[in-house]
């Protein structure tokens, strides 16, 4: 699934914005977070940027069984600000009664968990930049512009670059024999393990681009720096109308 990274999440008209898209869920910038309203309840996953996996980001669950009106009363409440309602949520004790807190006196409902986030694919925006599509290329390439492109299938003509056989370094296979790696696999390890990958220009072809895992190439692509069409349509969905009442 493609997860919008949105500048913020702090005015209606944002709120509006975001609940007219198909999916969601969204990462914002200001401040770092993951938002999913799933269902009836809404979670706020906070994210730093040195956030790398998510078992390092604080889970939040707002909401009650039976209705989303609770969860989109503390959004009200909160002036549509995602910095109010991250920052009210970290002076809670919730070694005690959460709803002592004079911020959720008001919803009574409301149910209000924290926890650690299980999913380890979350990355913190700040520390993986916003993967927007490349239209020409840069003065030097650099993992960010790799993760660019295949995020935004921006590639063409990929093929397999791994030695057929266990030391040959003469025989390369291109066109067939040992299968490419799977991409978004292979974008989700790169945002993951920065480390182990780079990415380098084809020793032998100056329109490709050469990934390489531990300094072994893997594949080569050419990339392609037309501006893909959005995937996402914009349309109403059942929630909107909540956030509108």
């Amino acid at each position: 699934m493609n997860i919008r990274c949105l500048p913020h999440l702090n005015t209606k008209q944002a709120w509006l914005n975001f609940c007219k898209r198909e999916v969601s869920c969204c990462f914002t910038e200001q401040p770092e977070a993951m938002v999913d309203f799933q269902t009836t309840y809404l979670m706020i996953t906070v994210l730093e940027r040195n956030t790398r996996h998510g078992k390092q980001a604080m889970k939040y669950s707002l909401g009650s069984r039976s209705s989303m009106a609770p969860a989109w009363k503390f959004i009200k409440a909160c002036d549509f600000n995602l910095e109010i309602m991250i920052d009210g949520l970290a002076q809670i004790n919730f070694d005690g009664n959460v709803r002592d807190n004079s911020l959720l006196k008001a919803h009574t409902d409301l149910t209000v968990r924290k926890f650690f986030s299980r999913d380890r694919s979350i990355i913190s925006p700040g520390n993986l930049g916003r993967l927007i599509p490349l239209t020409a290329p840069p003065a030097h390439w650099e993992l960010r512009h790799l993760a660019c492109l295949l995020a935004n299938q921006q590639y063409q003509d990929m093929r397999t670059e791994q030695l057929a056989l266990p030391g040959n370094d003469q025989f390369m296979v291109e066109f067939r024999g040992i299968p490419t790696p799977e991409i978004q696999s292979m974008l989700a390890e790169i945002i993951n393990q920065p480390q182990l990958w780079q990415v380098r220009p084809h020793p032998n072809d100056s329109s490709r681009l050469t990934i390489l895992r531990q300094n072994t190439p893997l594949c080569s692509f050419e990339p392609n720096f037309h501006t893909p069409k959005p995937k996402i349509a914009q349309r109403g969905t059942r929630w909107t109308s909540a956030v509108n009442g």
